[in-house]
């Protein structure tokens, strides 16, 4: 993904904000310091100015608030988590309602 966050860099070098999506397997830990050390190389390697999560569990929001408080700004969204296809059943677009979002 580093790869990718680099090319978009070069190619868009003067745009306000460039979020990477940190790939899967790179956040998901006990071990909140390897999401941390993940969300830098994303900041520093890939040039992003921030990171982007998937998933809303009290376990993501520890791992979101140990990255922003190490100085890397985490962007969310709510909608469809392609990362998370295997565990849904297939693409479904998450958060539809204010009470899932």
């Amino acid at each position: 993904m580093i790869h990718h966050c680099q090319a978009v860099k070069r190619g868009a070098p003067n745009r306000p904000l460039l979020v990477g999506d940190m790939p899967f397997g790179s956040y998901e830990y006990k071990d909140v310091d390897i999401a941390l050390k993940n969300a830098y190389r994303m900041v520093k390697e890939g040039g992003m100015d921030a990171v982007k999560f998937e998933g809303g569990s009290e376990a993501r929001a520890n791992t979101v608030k140990h990255v922003v408080e190490g100085g890397v700004a985490v962007l969310g969204h709510v909608g469809l988590t392609p990362q998370a296809i295997s565990v849904l059943g297939g693409f479904r677009a998450q958060g539809r309602t204010a009470a899932n979002a």
